[in-house]
């Protein structure tokens, strides 16, 4: 990731009682109030007003004037891989090639299996403390090896850590894993569908649910798992067979990788779908039925596959997407900011609003924590950035803060 040079001002309040100035505050991305302050008590945000509603009855309170630019919501980068930040620029892909994915996760796997886990732990320590300093103070991050929960329960971020798993052999020792409780909660998550059996998928599912939490997995990401969900063969078949993984009982071949997630009754509000690359209007169609969360990878996606997700649809169906970056091993940096200017960048007919809601509420309700963060409203965590621009309207606000450098 990009050192961090940007004169953002993150603010977590120190004190019972605060009041915070700007010349604007960004309610949320539709709710902007120029000449805003927000009263802080007990860490948590208390009322958002207008400054010339401001009462001397409320004099006693400390009063933090950051100046004419925008406090917000702190960012959220709703899909990452910590443990893959030491792969930074050693991966490469070809699109010209065929199968060229299937060689990247190969090349991933002898990687991972060379790298020592001491070097694993300083680069994915360095993603987490350079994520924080960069406004985005919320992740889920994916670990398949466990490597990196202390380091994120230990870090500056918030968030869930969600424990990967594939395959098809179903531990019961992971019931007690489970942690819903301080500012960073565990969860499990499974890989995805062309790599994991329906029975293990749907028994860590109905783990998730009991405790609440999301449930993420990796869906109609490549063409590779397009083929083998459609088919039951193909590239994908021969490399899990030479992985030992036995997809016999698996019930395919499927329509597609959503329909065989509805069919094995996995998908829901609290499950996570993350790229969504290769979908149709018919998935589309059952996601948004079925209440379930979607997360982007745009700038991920089109470096290792070439194309980009149809976040225009999804939002035309009712899909709110969060945005993730995935992680270091298939994207330059995991800032949110990035991925917000790629999207506008390449999605010119997305609102603003809607972009920068995708890395703040939809982010927020992709992670099960609407409740905490995504907005500044009364009863949310008193987290915001605070960031210096100097604008005349609420549109131009918007642009800036997405272009933010």
């Amino acid at each position: 990731m990009k050192p961090n040079i940007s004169p953002i001002n993150i603010i977590q309040p120190e004190k019972n009682f605060e009041i915070h100035k700007a010349g604007w505050v960004m309610v949320d991305p539709w709710h902007i109030i120029e000449n805003g302050s927000v009263l802080v008590e007990n860490y948590v945000i208390k009322k958002i007003f207008q400054n010339k509603s401001f009462h001397d009855s409320n004099s006693t309170v400390p009063i933090f004037d950051h100046g004419n630019g925008v406090l917000m919501s702190p960012l959220i980068n709703a899909h990452t891989h910590f443990e893959l930040s030491c792969f930074k620029n050693k991966l490469s892909v070809d699109h010209t090639i065929e199968n060229t994915f299937e060689t990247w996760v190969r090349d991933l796997l002898s990687l991972r299996e060379q790298t020592e886990e001491k070097v694993v732990k300083e680069y994915a320590k360095a993603s987490m403390d350079d994520l924080f300093n960069s406004g985005t103070l919320y992740a889920g991050d994916i670990s398949t090896t466990g490597v990196t929960q202390k380091l994120f329960q230990e870090s500056k971020l918030s968030g869930i850590w969600f424990h990967e798993f594939l395959g098809s052999v179903i531990d019961e020792k992971a019931v007690d894993f489970f942690e819903k409780s301080g500012k960073v909660h565990c969860s499990v998550a499974g890989h995805a569908p062309h790599t994991t059996s329906p029975d293990l998928l749907k028994y860590k599912k109905e783990l998730a649910n009991l405790k609440g939490l999301p449930f993420p997995i990796h869906v109609e990401e490549s063409i590779a798992e397009k083929e083998f969900i459609s088919t039951g063969k193909g590239k994908w078949a021969d490399f899990l067979q030479e992985r030992s993984i036995d997809f016999s009982f698996w019930g395919l071949p499927q329509k597609s990788s959503i329909r065989h997630l509805m069919n094995h009754s996995i998908l829901d509000p609290l499950t996570l779908l993350v790229h969504v690359l290769n979908s149709d209007d018919e998935d589309f169609r059952i996601i948004a039925e079925s209440g379930a969360k979607v997360c982007v990878c745009p700038r991920s996606n089109m470096n290792l596959h070439g194309k980009l997700p149809q976040i225009e649809k999804m939002l035309d169906m009712g899909i709110k997407p969060a945005i993730g970056t995935d992680s270091l091993a298939s994207c330059d940096s995991l800032c949110v900011f990035d991925e917000m200017k790629y999207i506008k960048a390449h999605f010119e007919t997305i609102d603003l609003a809607i972009i920068i809601a995708m890395a703040t509420q939809y982010g927020a309700d992709a992670l099960g924590m609407g409740d905490k963060t995504g907005s500044i409203e009364k009863g949310k965590r008193a987290e915001m950035l605070y960031i210096p621009l100097d604008v005349k309207t609420k549109t131009e606000l918007l642009e800036k803060i997405i272009l933010y450098e």
